[in-house]
């Protein structure tokens, strides 16, 4: 137990050292490019298409034809739509955060969902998976508010 303690503490420092996903120049390059891959998807390919990338990271270390992933999958939808609805919404109307604040807020919205899942990702996948939320919630606007599950995406 004390090893622990002393292992969290000596990590601490680091992590407080290194800088926010958000501002390092290779998660934004890979955010851009995401982001434009994505540009002309329909809504609900957009879906499906965050859907293989957060299938993609929970299967990582798995076997072939292990166990599925869905749960998790479904997990993580739903913890981060709740999010966006919480960060995007209020009294069922759409705010539009200020855009410096748009990437910030949808990274922690991806990390808090991926968190929630258990998760490993790293700062490619986080690029990529808010990349694809944003371009989600461009695409539904005022809907969005509204949204049950990602299956309601349309």
């Amino acid at each position: 137990m004390r090893r622990l303690a002393i292992l969290a503490l000596a990590c601490l420092p680091a992590a407080h050292a290194q800088p926010a996903p958000s501002q390092d120049a290779q998660f934004h390059a890979q955010y851009q490019q995401k982001y434009q891959d994505v540009a002309a998807l329909r809504p609900d390919m957009l879906v499906e298409e965050l859907r293989l990338r957060v299938e993609l990271v929970a299967s990582r270390g798995s076997q072939v034809g292990g166990a599925s992933n869905q749960r998790r999958v479904r997990g993580f939808e739903s913890t981060l739509l709740q999010g966006l609805q919480a960060t995007l919404c209020a009294g069922g109307k759409r705010l539009e955060p200020a855009p410096a604040d748009a990437v910030g807020q949808m990274v922690e919205s991806v990390t808090a969902a991926a968190q929630s899942q258990r998760l490993r990702t790293v700062g490619a996948d986080v690029a990529e998976i808010s990349a694809i939320a944003q371009r989600l919630v461009e695409s539904q606007d005022e809907q969005l508010c509204g949204l049950h599950s990602l299956d309601d995406v349309r």
